[in-house]
């Protein structure tokens, strides 16, 4: 008779188990049981008698309970007792749970930077002396990135050139303003770049009002201002009235994201000139003019306004009175698809990478001209975190409690209503930016006969609307709390509240 030994082995894994919170308040004032906590409200329990316990903030030591655990814990969001008004199916309006926290085993708490989504910019910008009668000017526009991938199987690029800019008689320059802008139009025209690229529309300071002439000030170029929505609009103060008030001024730097009605200061002086600005601009072109003394004008048109006979172009665009430079920008615009509700299905692609764009300007040859001409990008940058990813992981989170997310046939919106899987979806907002708070806790695995792993770890992700300053806030409260309560405890841990990136 042979005896065999059997060794059963269990497999344990890396990653963290990860539980999701997304929150709406925080009861900080304690008192409540479990169960009388609302959808969406959190709060830090004392595993002695299952109510909260007050977040005082400040970094105050939560008063659980000696020798007891901890849990977060949050409202359900459903609004029911049973799924399916089954009940034998379990009761999922109980509250969501943490596992108990032991303060000598958080080891770490940290918290996500909240990030707004930019779009990728690029500029081409050419000077007064750059654009000589019969030379033609070429532009390139590149797209790069996950959007161009999915879209083409390829980056992509388009060239546009100035061949139908032609000078008059006498003429020796061509006014760079039209060069740009034809360039541009060529470009943005080609059917692989237009779903990508677009103008950029600036809200410049189009046109203003002196409201105050205010005191103290000095004729100047390119001063500063503050105020309004917008920034890096700057004006020249052309000649002074009474206690050196601004009597007339123009605008030197357009800036941008100003609307109608704003109101700036003009810096300098006693700081008590204002103006209101009456139009903001409408394109993408910015045509500057700098006179013999240095001092530059500018005005902002749109890419079609250069090519339509709106502009009015300058025949000696190069003379020492009057020097035209002009300036094209564009913006990435590509738009990815969002299915609704009714539609969602955890699988759906949801792009969170900006398309890549690069301007440059080539010689006749096809080559970088370096010679003239000046092209610039700046490449955008990713929302952190999106509502479609904070979804996804209370999905997920919802899947470890056994309350399953129907998807992936044709009558699923409707089971999801019976279900209340509607609910989940209406907690979070899919495009909204949130701030996420992370709790780690390591419980050490004392009976570990394969010596593989030395503890089970949680994480425990608490997301926070990026627009809920009172929310974050009382978040804040509780992670400053819990390190507190940790160090209390021997267990000398920092919340890195820095705006990490993870």
């Amino acid at each position: 008779m042979v005896l065999t030994q059997i060794l059963f082995i269990m497999a344990y894994f890396n990653n963290a188990f990860n539980k999701t919170f997304v929150v709406s308040s925080v009861d900080t004032a304690g008192g409540t049981a479990t169960s009388a906590l609302t959808a969406g409200q959190l709060g830090l329990v004392d595993g002695a008698d299952w109510q909260t316990v007050a977040v005082a903030g400040g970094g105050a030591v939560p008063a659980i309970t000696a020798g007891e655990l901890a849990y977060v814990v949050e409202g359900a969001f459903y609004s029911k007792d049973t799924i399916g008004n089954n009940p034998g199916h379990g009761g999922y309006k109980e509250s969501v749970k943490s596992k108990g926290i032991n303060p000598r085993y958080i080891t770490r708490l940290w918290a996500a930077n909240c990030l707004s989504a930019s779009q990728a910019t690029a500029s081409l910008s050419l000077g007064s002396d750059c654009a000589p009668c019969g030379k033609t000017q070429f532009m390139r526009i590149d797209v790069k990135g996950s959007p161009a991938l999915r879209f083409l199987n390829h980056n992509a690029y388009a060239i546009g050139d100035s061949a139908n800019v032609c000078c008059v008689e006498g003429q020796e320059y061509i006014d760079p303003t039209l060069i740009v802008g034809a360039m541009a139009q060529m470009v943005l025209a080609d059917p692989l770049i237009k779903p990508f690229v677009a103008e950029a529309d600036l809200d410049g300071v189009a046109t203003a009002t002196l409201s105050a002439g205010g005191t103290g000030y000095a004729v100047a170029s390119g001063v500063a201002t503050t105020g309004g929505s917008g920034s890096g609009a700057k004006v020249n103060i052309d000649s002074l009235g009474t206690s050196d008030a601004v009597a007339t001024f123009s605008i030197a730097d357009v800036g941008s994201g100003y609307a109608a009605a704003d109101v700036l200061t003009i810096t300098g002086g006693n700081a008590d000139a204002t103006f209101i600005v009456d139009t903001v601009t409408e394109g993408g072109v910015i045509v500057s003019v700098t006179d013999a003394a240095g001092e530059v004008v500018q005005s902002v048109y749109s890419i079609a306004q250069t090519q339509d006979g709106t502009y009015t172009p300058s025949t000696t665009p190069n003379t020492s009175g009057a020097k035209v430079s002009a300036e094209v920008k564009f913006v990435g615009a590509y738009v990815d698809t969002v299915f609704g509700n009714c539609s969602f299905r955890t699988t759906d692609h949801f792009n969170a990478e900006p398309v890549e764009i690069i301007v440059s300007l080539l010689d006749e040859t096809g080559n970088p001209c370096n010679d003239c001409g000046v092209a610039s990008s700046t490449p955008g940058s990713m929302q952190q975190t999106q509502g479609e990813e904070v979804l996804r992981e209370l999905i997920l989170s919802e899947r470890y409690r056994q309350s399953p997310f129907n998807q992936g046939n044709a009558d699923s919106s409707r089971i999801r209503e019976i279900e209340m899987s509607s609910e989940i979806l209406a907690a979070v907002d899919r495009s909204a930016t949130y701030r996420a708070y992370y709790i780690q806790h390591s419980v050490p695995r004392f009976n570990n006969p394969s010596g593989v792993f030395d503890n089970d770890q949680y994480v425990y992700k608490i997301y926070v609307k990026c627009d809920d300053a009172a929310g974050q806030a009382a978040v804040v409260d509780l992670m400053e709390g819990l390190e507190a309560w940790a160090g209390d405890n021997g267990n000398k841990i920092v919340f890195e509240d820095t705006n990490v990136y993870w």
